[in-house]
């Protein structure tokens, strides 16, 4: 058992997020998120504390990374198709 006097603070898996970016954004970026989100508690509790604060940072990342993306490409649909539909409206 570890001397919980000299183990840091779990870091915040951030599983809640990915799941959300996987499920409304982009499966591409949550899923390697919540496998990030996976190994925050596995790594804690073999105590390489090091690994669990960076599989937490990752999991953020992807988490966050998700919608970014999703807003990205939504906003290049509209720029593109909004595009061509006012040109079409103006040609004719």
């Amino acid at each position: 058992m570890q001397n919980s006097v000299n183990q840091p603070p779990k870091p915040d898996n951030y599983l809640v997020w990915a799941i959300l970016s996987t499920v409304f954004c982009c499966i591409a970026t949550g899923i390697p998120s919540i496998i990030y989100a996976a190994k925050v508690n596995e790594a804690y509790e073999r105590g390489d504390y090091a690994l669990a604060q960076e599989s937490s940072r990752k999991a953020k990342n992807w988490a966050i990374a998700g919608p970014l993306i999703s807003v990205a490409i939504w906003l290049i649909y509209l720029l593109v198709f909004g595009g061509l539909a006012m040109l079409g409206a103006l040609n004719g």
